[in-house]
């Protein structure tokens, strides 16, 4: 098991779409999750207006950076990642290795738990990259502002961190399993991006006028991002926001729903490859 794991590691490292996604993200969490709110704060605070900014560059202050980071991933992130776990089980079947793999020792089963886990770990890195960057964005603005840096806890950013990643792993488990299912990359990440994006969207906007589809909402992935969010201070998306953001449970509840994504959909992706795909 540790040397299947040790090879998913060096796969994944190698791989350049698991660097452009990761890359990607980290950049795009910086960029519209504080550089753009510091930008609209400034151009606000300089032109007389009455609104007041005061609330833009709240949530880009070391005190509530984390929340503001995992505020991002119910809608964002949870595509980006998505898309990652689509790249990472899709490659080898692209590529046509598979059938290499499933041949060779110690077996299908757990050379499929060596790819989980090591899309597990890899995932982990890049929300710590993420968190990383957006703690030092934030340290730029405060610098910037000239006010007082106020960081939260050591327990507050685990929080942030894990709250991050088990939305990573839920949205990567989906791509995963979809790409295993068509044997294909891109068509996984279509179907998953139809499915975070407009289809979870569309039952979290007409909710309110529906109420028979709040049980619906209470089991999506971005609902549930979302009230991790919450918990960790982030504003709803009806309080001025992030997209994306709502609560609809409790941590726990929320958790627990997550979690039953990554077994359920990696379950199944162990599954399909132990019975269905040949050497």
């Amino acid at each position: 098991m540790t040397g299947c794991l040790r090879a998913e590691l060096l796969s994944i490292r190698k791989r350049p779409g698991v660097w452009i996604v990761g890359g990607a993200w980290a950049l795009l969490a910086v960029t519209f999750g504080m550089l753009v709110p510091y930008i609209v704060y400034l151009s606000l605070k300089g032109s007389g207006s009455a609104d007041d900014p005061e609330d833009l560059v709240t949530g880009l202050l070391p005190d509530q950076f984390v929340s503001s980071t995992v505020g991002l991933y119910p809608l964002f992130g949870s595509a980006l990642m998505l898309i990652f776990g689509a790249v990472v089980a899709g490659g080898d079947y692209r590529w046509g290795t598979m059938g290499t793999l499933l041949v060779q020792r110690p077996g299908r089963v757990p050379t499929m738990v060596g790819k989980l886990l090591a899309t597990a770990v890899a995932l982990l890195c890049i929300t710590a990259v993420v968190v990383t960057a957006t703690a030092l964005a934030s340290a730029l603005i405060t610098a910037l502002l000239g006010r007082t840096a106020d960081w939260p806890g050591v327990t507050t950013v685990f929080q942030g961190v894990g709250a991050a990643w088990l939305v990573s792993m839920a949205a990567a488990s989906i791509g995963t399993f979809l790409a295993v299912l068509f044997r294909n990359t891109g068509a996984a990440i279509g179907v998953g991006l139809v499915w975070l994006l407009a289809l979870e969207n569309l039952v979290s906007g007409i909710a309110g006028m529906m109420p028979a589809l709040d049980v619906v909402q209470r089991a999506l992935i971005g609902p549930n991002g979302g009230s991790l969010a919450t918990a960790l201070g982030s504003s709803t998306q009806e309080n001025g926001g992030m997209p994306g953001v709502v609560a609809v449970s409790g941590p726990v509840a929320a958790s627990l729903v997550l979690v039953g994504y990554v077994v359920l959909f990696l379950g199944l992706s162990a599954v399909l490859v132990n019975r269905r795909d040949s050497a």
